[in-house]
């Protein structure tokens, strides 16, 4: 699956956001989708979330201990979240053999702008990703997380997972494929029996997917990903999902 020294490995950008990340059984099925990538050619940079109640957990307890805790100690204590997901998915890839190096946010370099708990990504190390995916089949990068101009950690607000994983498919003209719960944008709810899903998009606009899905995606990636022009997927696990990008909207009926 190496690429030679003329024609570098092609790149997916995998992101598993903490719906997928439930348990050591997430994380092997998470490792399960990075493997259908590799045998299909391409080398993988996965970004990981934070596993489930994890950030909140650690955003209440802060909470109880000081009224305002200091933006970057805050960044620095939920950052511990998305790292212990880049340990746990490393530690699974290579005991299936994957040949893998986890980053961390520090390595990876993200930098920030903008206020510490909602930035905006404004560079990355992409020659670092380059390097790395040039040696190893698979980088996993903590999502959510980045650092300012001082150093200090920032967050890129809810979601942000989402952001990170389109932000560094763009850098490194990769596809991407944001691995949700549900397989892609409904017309409804999959997971409510009140409002049921009826149609899933097949493909779908950056308007569309703001104006029905901003749950599934952060509205701030979505906005991301409309203004650089990102095509991108959503899907579940093992699942084609929506193709996300300048439209048209198709949908297909949901089998009852």
């Amino acid at each position: 699956m190496k690429g030679t020294r003329n024609e570098p490995a092609s790149v997916s950008v995998l992101k598993f956001g903490s719906s997928v990340l439930e348990g050591a059984a997430g994380f092997s099925r998470a490792v399960e989708q990075i493997r259908a990538e590799l045998a299909s050619g391409r080398r993988v940079c996965a970004v990981v979330s934070a596993t489930p109640g994890t950030t909140d957990n650690l955003w209440r307890t802060a909470h109880e201990l000081a009224l305002e805790p200091p933006p970057n100690l805050l960044g620095s204590l939920l950052a511990t979240g998305e790292h212990a997901s880049v340990g746990l998915l490393s530690i699974a890839l290579a005991a299936k053999g994957v040949r893998v190096t986890p980053l961390t946010a520090a390595e990876l370099d993200l930098r920030t702008v903008g206020p510490p708990l909602d930035a905006h990504p404004a560079s990355v190390d992409s020659a670092l990703l380059r390097s790395t995916l040039e040696e190893v089949d698979v980088a996993v990068v903590p999502g959510f997380i980045g650092r300012d101009a001082d150093g200090s950690m920032n967050l890129l607000g809810r979601g942000g997972s989402d952001l990170t994983a389109l932000f560094i498919s763009h850098e490194l003209a990769a596809e991407c494929c944001l691995v949700k719960d549900v397989d892609g944008l409904y017309d409804g709810d999959p997971n409510c029996p009140h409002s049921p899903a009826r149609q899933r998009y097949v493909t779908a606009s950056w308007d569309e997917l703001a104006r029905v899905g901003d749950v599934i995606v952060q509205p701030k990636a979505v906005a991301y990903a409309k203004r650089h022009g990102i095509r991108f997927r959503a899907a579940a696990l093992g699942r084609q999902g929506t193709e996300i990008g300048p439209g048209p909207n198709v949908l297909e009926r949901v089998a009852s």
